[in-house]
């Protein structure tokens, strides 16, 4: 690898004739993402986003390059003196990489030692995922920080502050309901082009969970499989009952089969449901949000930097562009529940969903 490094430089590292690589093509109708990498890369990204990104023709939005080098050239990739529009990105969780941008031509030039294994092609995941979202973002599409599942057709959007139980209310509706699972923890709210209807994308995003939020599920498949996990992974679930650092990384869709359900990349949006602990409360209830309090919830749970919703990959973002708030235009709830209310929660929702599914 030689002193500096320019575009065309890295094009052609990317096509010379020792290298195999694959082109392929992930992501959503608005938002697709071209990946030039190794056959286990671009297999391993597939595997990963299957349900949430599409493959196929589509224009794309901007390219990934996976160049897989030696891990003795990584230290002189890193020293490379870069010619203009090229930049450095810095991955804060991956120091073992080497990122470069070209915003002028919309591509990432991502140097992995040993590509083909686990870690760095997680690595690819992120950086694909995150350019995913740059696209959305740079349509003016606002993200929330808020969980989502269908029940009955009906889109239900789970939004509260961290620790607020999203994930434990996600968990319940997913084991005794039978939810389809859309995301946790992040979505990104989208206009139907035909209805102008408002829909939530979800994202193949690990999904974090406690044990407290294990704990808390019903004997069947579902808890039976995140125990096993939990074990493998930290031992005794019981020891951690009450800490809030550990948390399981589980891909949606495995969590959605372990449920005996699905996945799905977006949907319409029908309510929205905001969880609140009360140690005062009996049984769980609902309380219809004003149109003051609607609104305030959605904005305190805005997005409103890539930073935050893609964080340890936000040297990838372009530039900030500012657009119009819109929020949700649907129904909203908060849903006060006494401390290890269990599946009662879950079935208070289900019944407020058929409800909304009669009033149409």
């Amino acid at each position: 690898m030689q002193d500096s490094l320019s575009v065309n430089d890295l094009d052609a590292w990317a096509r010379r004739p020792s290298t195999s690589l694959r082109r392929d093509r992930f992501g959503l109708g608005m938002a697709r993402v071209e990946i030039i990498a190794p056959s286990p890369v671009v297999d391993h990204v597939a595997w990963y986003t299957e349900g949430f990104f599409a493959r196929g023709d589509s224009p794309v939005r901007a390219q990934l390059f996976i160049h897989d080098v030696d891990p003795e050239l990584i230290g002189s990739v890193k020293d490379a003196r870069l010619t203009p529009p090229l930049r450095r990105a810095v991955l804060p969780t991956s120091p073992d990489t080497v990122c470069f941008v070209d915003d002028t031509h919309a591509a990432v030039h991502l140097f992995l030692a040993a590509a083909t294994r686990d870690e760095p092609m997680l690595v690819a995941v992120r950086i694909l995922r995150a350019l995913v979202l740059r696209a959305l973002f740079g349509d003016g599409f606002p993200f929330f920080h808020a969980s989502c599942f269908m029940l009955r057709g009906v889109g239900v959007a789970l939004v509260g502050r961290r620790t607020a139980g999203k994930t434990t209310l996600l968990l319940h509706c997913l084991d005794s309901l039978g939810a389809v699972l859309v995301g946790n923890d992040k979505f990104a709210l989208v206009q139907d082009a035909d209805s102008d209807a408002e829909e939530a994308l979800g994202f193949p995003i690990q999904i974090g969970i406690r044990a407290g939020s294990v704990l808390a599920l019903g004997d069947g498949p579902l808890r039976t499989f995140l125990m096993r996990r939990w074990s493998q992974r930290f031992g005794g679930v019981e020891a951690h009952r009450d800490d809030l650092g550990p948390r399981l990384g589980i891909r949606p869709q495995e969590l959605a089969a372990a449920a005996d359900s699905t996945v799905m990349p977006r949907c319409r949006l029908g309510l929205a449901i905001e969880p609140y602990v009360d140690p005062g409360a009996v049984t769980p209830r609902l309380e219809r949000l004003s149109d003051d309090e609607r609104r305030t919830l959605w904005t305190h749970n805005l997005l409103r930097r890539p930073a935050e919703v893609f964080p340890q990959q936000a040297a990838l973002a372009g530039p900030a562009s500012e657009t119009e708030l819109r929020i949700p235009q649907v129904p909203a709830y908060r849903l006060v529940q006494p401390p290890a209310a269990g599946p009662l929660t879950s079935r208070v929702i289900e019944d407020l969903v058929c409800r909304v599914s009669v009033d149409g």
